[in-house]
């Protein structure tokens, strides 16, 4: 599997339990500033969703906005693969970086990176660097990652993409 990337900022910016972390995102469904109703997955989504739009913040600030994203996703079906872009706010690393193997681990369990997809993306775009050390303490992509396990759990697979360079 390759190298394990652990959360560093469960406890901080979303409950460190699994328990306490379930219970947590319950609650920013059910806020009255989410949908207000817990989401269900569609299995026949149409698959329409392109892309979300979500805070990355503590829950406790920003998890029911996440929520709404979330329900959307929910309804739409379940994706192949996660491409997660989050801003670089440590200033480690590469301008575009990315992770070619491994997992990250979240109270909820671990999410393996789809390495296939990771070398065609870097392939393509010709300037997506493999480059850990981007990730290593950066919070923006670890915190939407409960809110895809809480749906999926941990049958999909994802690509964290770090973001410094922040023009076209």
């Amino acid at each position: 599997m390759g190298n394990l990337r652990r959360s560093v900022v469960a406890g901080m910016f979303y409950e460190g339990t699994a328990e306490a972390l379930h219970s947590q995102i319950d609650g920013c469904f059910l806020s009255p500033f989410g949908p207000g109703q817990l989401p269900t997955v569609n299995p026949d989504g149409p698959r329409n969703v392109v892309g979300l739009v979500c805070p990355h913040v503590g829950y406790a600030y920003s998890g029911a906005v996440a929520a709404n994203a979330y329900f959307s996703l929910a309804k739409d079906g379940k994706p192949d693969v996660a491409v997660v872009l989050g801003p670089n706010h440590t200033d480690y690393g590469n301008p575009l970086s990315t992770m070619r193997e491994g997992a990250w681990r979240t109270p909820l369990g671990d999410i393996e990176i789809d390495t296939e997809v990771a070398d065609a993306l870097a392939a393509e775009t010709g300037i997506l660097d493999f480059d850990e050390i981007a990730h290593r303490h950066e919070h923006s992509i670890e915190v939407q990652l409960p809110f895809l396990q809480y749906l999926y759990g941990n049958s999909f697979k994802f690509i964290p993409i770090c973001f410094l360079m922040q023009d076209l």
